[in-house]
């Protein structure tokens, strides 16, 4: 490889690694000046302990694939894939969100109960925040904290769904507004409809995850060929051989490029957006 090349692509991993070093010693992210702005985004990520610990692997890793093949292409490569990895083979996002609709279930479930015997609708929410399901629980001592502060109800039932962040907790947030502002009777009957209905959207959600996972599945099979081979490279350096030429790293670029955006292809085949949700402006 000539030097004129190698210069820069050394650099740029030397850059990069910086990066990758300060967000992985980084303890917190300043507050970003526009809340709704990329700036904010990568703010919250480099406060996010797992990003911080990718980072961290991609300080050591990224350097270490550079110094063993001498391939610059490889080891941005590395420190790509120690954040890239993490996100195409997981679903935690998707299993979070069932578990808090299934804890949306059980919580208006027992707000239904608790209506029976409650005076009203805001004394029904206060007795529900007491032992809320795990997966919400958070939320719901919140929305406890702003009722007993003597808070708005419709604010603090918006700030509940913002928190929450899901159309069903938008639908459930809205009956009770609406039953709040109303005090009209049949309040219970409509959480009860309400609960059936996350419980059938729950298991709708789960079969759709069940086959989405087949293809976080198949990326994982071929990111262990990917690390088969790396491994096979390492051990045979004659057959990689042409890689460490000016040609052979943009070829390797190329193919680095080309497994990327495949991957990536097959991750948005297991992954849905989030679907827009219709409550918004309530008071963090």
């Amino acid at each position: 490889m000539t030097g004129s090349l190698l210069a820069p692509l050394a650099g740029g991993l030397a850059a990069a690694g910086i990066v990758c070093l300060v967000l992985a010693v980084r303890g917190r992210a300043p507050a970003p000046p526009r809340p709704d702005g990329r700036l904010a985004t990568l703010a919250r990520a480099a406060g996010d302990p797992a990003v911080r610990r990718q980072a961290g692997a991609a300080v050591l890793l990224g350097p270490a694939v550079f110094l063993m093949t001498g391939w610059p292409v490889a080891g941005l490569a590395a420190i790509g894939a120690c954040f890239a990895v993490p996100r195409l083979t997981g679903g935690r996002g998707a299993r979070s969100r069932i578990a808090r609709l299934e804890a949306l279930e059980q919580w208006t479930r027992r707000l239904s109960d608790l209506l029976g015997a409650a005076s009203g609708l805001e004394d029904a929410l206060a007795r529900g925040v007491e032992h809320p399901p795990e997966a919400i629980a958070a939320e719901v001592c919140d929305l406890g904290r702003k009722l007993a502060a003597r808070a708005d109800t419709e604010q603090a039932l918006r700030a509940f769904a913002d928190a929450l962040d899901d159309p069903v907790a938008d639908l459930i947030a809205a009956a009770l507004i609406r039953a709040a502002s109303r005090r009209g009777a049949g309040v219970r009957q409509v959480l009860t409809n309400l609960a059936a209905m996350v419980a059938a959207n729950v298991a709708a959600r789960r079969e759709v995850e069940a086959e989405r996972a087949r293809h976080r599945a198949t990326v994982r099979w071929i990111m262990a060929f990917l690390l088969g081979y790396s491994g096979f490279a390492a051990l045979n350096r004659d057959y990689v051989a042409p890689f460490g030429t000016t040609a052979g790293q943009v070829a390797l670029a190329i193919v680095v490029a080309c497994y990327a955006f495949g991957l990536w292809w097959l991750h948005r085949l297991g992954t849905a957006r989030p679907p827009g949700r219709f409550l918004t402006g309530g008071v963090r």
